[in-house]
């Protein structure tokens, strides 16, 4: 069985007031302390993987807050699945098989969520990079990754995200990690399970 996470990264509010507002939602969930300028939000109810559930969760982050929102999904590593919101404005949605969806012929082109989520982490110059990640196939040309010793196509999806991360800086803490995991006392690497701020509801 693969990973199976949401989360919510969130630039441009501090912590504290994401628990706020997550609290007067009566949100359960966990807040990462800022790290780059991100906080990583992970919602007990998202992780139900209602894309609408998360979307709109980002949504209201994104409006209330007037910040950055990426919501992140991650479907038994089948999928990956990003939508980034800015100021309440859907700026762009990603999946890595967006045929897996009903409206997956909404998507954005690829080329355009690459340029965007290389704008909005700064990284403008690497939007190239970003497509081929995006672009990169998943399944079994995997095993030929092992021979040539580069990443032809991904086994599983949390290695695109992992990837996508280092490339462009997103928090190392929205990878692999939900409120599932994080309940069950998982902690985000490099953070001290003492800065992580639980919601009182």
């Amino acid at each position: 069985m693969g990973n199976w996470y949401t989360n919510i990264s969130v630039k441009g509010a501090p912590q504290s007031d994401v628990v706020a507002l997550l609290e007067e939602l009566g949100r359960r969930a966990y807040v990462t302390p800022e790290t780059s300028g991100w906080v990583v939000v992970y919602d007990q109810q998202t992780d139900e993987f209602d894309l609408g559930t998360l979307e709109s969760l980002a949504l209201t982050l994104s409006t209330r807050l007037s910040c950055t929102a990426l919501a992140s999904c991650n479907a038994d590593d089948d999928v990956l699945w990003l939508a980034l919101y800015e100021n309440g404005i859907l700026s762009t949605r990603y999946a890595s098989s967006p045929e897996s969806f009903e409206d997956g012929d909404e998507f954005p082109d690829q080329k355009e969520a690459a340029e965007v989520l290389s704008r909005v982490f700064q990284k403008p110059e690497h939007a190239r990079d970003v497509l081929r990640l995006l672009r990169k196939s998943r399944g079994f040309l995997a095993l030929l990754s092992i021979y040539f010793k580069i990443r032809i196509a991904y086994a599983v999806e949390v290695d695109r995200h992992l990837d996508l991360a280092n490339l462009l800086g997103m928090p190392r803490a929205a990878v692999g990690l939900g409120y599932r995991y994080v309940s069950k006392g998982e902690t985000p690497e490099g953070i001290d399970r003492e800065a992580l701020r639980r919601t009182m509801v």
